[in-house]
């Protein structure tokens, strides 16, 4: 009987540990669990949700193509900054490059620099960016490589759904740097709270 006792205690302290590292590995949380008033029910990363948080870093904010005061005048810029669950000025602290039968995937690690915009649905202060070739930014990730290591962005972050089973996985768009953009995401944010929406 102690036996059977203890296999179940190690068999359920595993679980727990797999939960919490798989919490902690995906950078985001886990998806919501019907009956579970602790556990944040997350929204699929489907249709509209897409653009907004597209996983793109945007160019104009590394001085390529665009011009970075354009970047106020995104038509997409006040409703992300209205749908996300952080919005925050980001820092890139590392970046590691991983190879694997000559395809580069690249990992950023984002630190959040507060204050941030608004009052975020989340604590965590540090995120892991994978970008492999089929990403949106693989041209830009492999165009700066490391030299994204130090980039600062405006980050607009939120948390969606994973296919099955998976843990919540966190989507994002990173925006130039400016006085611009922090003016036009404060703006957003403003009126946001004061319609009510």
């Amino acid at each position: 009987m102690a036996q059977l006792l203890t296999r179940t205690a190690r068999r359920a302290r595993a679980v727990a540990l797999g939960a919490a590292l798989g919490a902690l590995v995906s950078g985001c949380g886990a998806a919501g669990v019907q009956g579970d008033p602790n556990v944040v029910a997350h929204p699929r990363w489907l249709g509209h949700d897409r653009e907004l948080f597209d996983d793109v870093v945007d160019a104009g904010a590394l001085g390529l193509g665009a011009d970075v005061s354009n970047a106020q005048k995104d038509p997409l810029l006040k409703e992300r900054a209205r749908g996300s669950e952080l919005v925050s000025r980001v820092r890139v602290s590392t970046v590691t490059v991983e190879s694997l039968d000559q395809v580069r995937t690249y990992r950023l690690v984002l630190q959040v620099i507060p204050p941030a915009f608004g009052t975020p649905a989340f604590e965590q202060t540090a995120f892991e960016l994978v970008i492999g070739p089929a990403a949106p930014s693989y041209g830009v990730a492999q165009a700066f490589d490391m030299r994204l290591r130090g980039a600062s962005f405006i980050g607009f972050l939120h948390r969606f759904a994973g296919e099955g089973d998976e843990p919540s996985r966190l989507h994002w768009h990173l925006s130039p740097d400016t006085a611009e953009v922090a003016a036009a995401v404060t703006d957003a944010l403003a009126l946001a709270e004061l319609s009510g929406s």
